[in-house]
């Protein structure tokens, strides 16, 4: 969970230049704007490439975006 964390804080900050301190595992990613539909795309690529995973397309879908905790857990599922 913490390297998710991570991975979706850098991505705020330096993305979206937002800050992310604040971003905890049930914020609400999409509901609160630190991401919208077209940097879920972008972040998808940034979760492949800091964790070392790689994600068939299509496996993600926006409503996987809803927390970092949602997130995690469905990326468990994978």
């Amino acid at each position: 969970m913490d390297a998710i964390l991570g991975v979706i804080r850098d991505f705020v900050e330096r993305k979206r230049g937002k800050p992310a301190q604040g971003i905890g595992p049930n914020t609400a990613l999409l509901r609160d704007g630190y991401l919208d539909s077209f940097a879920l795309v972008e972040l998808i690529a940034e979760l492949e490439k800091q964790l070392a995973i790689s994600l068939p397309d299509g496996s993600l879908i926006p409503e996987d975006f809803e927390t970092p905790e949602v997130l995690y857990n469905r990326l468990q599922e994978l």
